[in-house]
């Protein structure tokens, strides 16, 4: 742990990647924006869940507790 390097904080506040920061949490959806029919587009690796009315994350996709409609 010896070699780590200090950086500063504006580099710290300029590192990108890997973290909340984006579009790429799971989220829900608004009620004008859900689908009628098919599934919703959602961004990144998300997957569509029509039971929770919401993009979530592919290893928490659970066929029973979404059913299909991706």
């Amino acid at each position: 742990m010896k070699n780590l390097k200090k950086i500063s904080r504006k580099e710290l506040k300029d590192i990108k990647g890997g973290g909340r920061a984006d579009d790429c949490f799971a989220h829900f959806v608004p009620g004008d924006q859900i689908p009628e029919d098919g599934g919703y587009n959602c961004p990144c690796k998300l997957v569509w869940c029509p039971q929770r009315g919401s993009c979530i994350h592919q290893n928490m996709y659970d066929p029973q507790d979404c059913q299909t409609g991706l």
